[in-house]
């Protein structure tokens, strides 16, 4: 039930779109950004939550990238929105688009380990392991004992057909487990 007291409070129905999204209430969570969005149009998070929402409803893609283009007019250099556009592009099939967004999300915030996952994959997904490799060891510089991390880079090293360096990968990874 809503409460009549925050029907224009923007943060309230930002905060409402968060909690429904983490449960999984993608419908609910849209309905929340897009009250959010209309009450304030110009901030940048409310309209890039709304197109990551929209996606996950299997919203057509084109109006999902429509959100995350407003948002990046609104700030382009909020390095979480690159990430969102890059997510969707990856999710979309479209790894190349998707590095370009990665890495300006890296360039405005190297030091969130989660971009540089993103980057990594998606240079893994266009067999570009070398760079893959890379982003992944910037990942593990950020957080050491991060599992994700280092399974990626063993798995990538293997492609590169270094093996023994791959072994030590993943031994970091099940030490970290």
């Amino acid at each position: 039930m809503t409460d009549p007291t925050h029907t224009d409070d923007s943060g309230y129905w930002f905060s409402a779109g968060e909690r429904e999204r983490d449960a999984g209430n993608f419908r609910q969570a849209q309905l929340c950004f897009e009250r959010a969005a209309v009450l304030s149009p110009y901030n940048a998070v409310y309209w890039s939550e709304l197109g990551l929402v929209m996606y996950e409803n299997d919203e057509s893609g084109a109006d999902a990238l429509r959100c995350i283009r407003h948002a990046l007019e609104l700030d382009p250099r909020c390095a979480a929105i690159w990430c969102a556009k890059g997510v969707i592009l990856f999710r979309q099939g479209d790894p190349e688009a998707a590095v370009v967004a990665f890495q300006r999300a890296t360039n405005l915030n190297p030091r969130e380990a989660d971009y540089w996952m993103n980057l990594g994959l998606a240079y893994a997904a266009l067999e570009e392991y070398h760079p893959a490799c890379q982003a992944f060891e910037i990942g593990i510089e950020i957080v050491p004992t991060d599992v994700s991390f280092w399974e990626r880079k063993g798995t990538v090293l293997l492609a590169l057909g270094e093996k023994e360096r791959a072994e030590h990968c993943f031994a970091n990874a099940r030490r970290f487990a």
